[in-house]
């Protein structure tokens, strides 16, 4: 298996309350796996153990082989926010990066080139970050990601803070480039009707502690219509369990409350 997640558990030293516990996940190789769940149910905890940001407090994550232990070039993380770098114009935070990973200055920019290009940009190329949109700037983003041709692709509900025009035409993208170059890909959203749109298979996850309710495959044909028959009745489906896991925790904290 590509990627594993062996019994992992999350208790931070601020908490004697564990955050996630005992997450095992199996990834193979080109999947698209997306996570969805409550708020506070631990989705981007377990996204920063995968890129080695923070460190689990029990079991073992392994990559291609290799255990996890810290941060590393074969895994790269794509945020809510874009995290550009603002005195670069849109190539040189596509290009930066490649230097450290030993790519000459052509190499650079023949890499720089091709993503820009795939994300629809290439025209863009010497604008400054502050003259271009928030969805140009998530394409950055995106670019500069896969620039890097890490092993895996990590992303934290990367498109939320856009608008549904600006998110439905990204969403389009990334799955055809996905398509193209079968990148392993783990996301995490809080949009259940993202989750069915991209992935191979979706993780639900519920809370107190964070933990794994189902995992559910898609097998619905791409691309993806939001609004056929099967997709409505999938969606319904995740929603249903998201919704159930979140009146079950607030249920949870009630009694907890009643009993001090």
């Amino acid at each position: 298996m590509y990627l594993q997640l062996n019994s992992i558990s999350k208790t931070f030293k601020e908490t004697t309350k564990e955050t996630l516990q005992d997450i095992s996940l199996s990834v193979e190789k080109g999947e698209f796996i997306c996570i969805v769940g409550p708020s506070g149910c631990g989705k981007s905890t377990l996204l920063n153990l995968v890129a080695g940001l923070d460190l689990p407090s029990a079991g073992e994550i392994i990559l291609d082989g290799a255990k996890i232990e810290g941060p590393g070039s074969d895994r790269v993380v794509m945020f809510q926010e874009a995290a550009l770098y603002p005195w670069l114009n849109v190539m040189e935070n596509v290009m930066f990066g490649l230097e450290a990973a030993g790519h000459s200055r052509d190499e650079q920019r023949e890499i720089a080139e091709k993503y820009l290009r795939m994300v629809q940009l290439w025209h863009y190329r010497d604008y400054p970050v502050h003259q271009i949109s928030g969805g140009m700037k998530q394409r950055t983003a995106l670019a500069r990601a896969l620039a890097l041709d890490s092993k895996l692709l990590l992303m934290d509900e990367p498109f939320s803070a856009l608008d549904k025009q600006t998110i439905n035409i990204l969403r389009a993208e990334l799955e055809e480039i996905w398509e193209k170059m079968q990148k392993t890909i783990l996301y995490v959203t809080h949009s259940v009707e993202e989750a069915v749109y991209f992935a191979d298979r979706v993780v639900v996850m519920a809370q107190n502690p964070g933990c794994i309710r189902e995992i559910i495959p898609v097998g619905l044909p791409r691309p993806r219509n939001i609004e056929s028959e099967g997709f409505v009745a999938l969606r319904k489906q995740i929603l249903d369990q998201v919704q159930e896991s979140a009146r079950q925790s607030v249920a949870e904290e009630f009694d907890e409350e009643a009993e001090k």
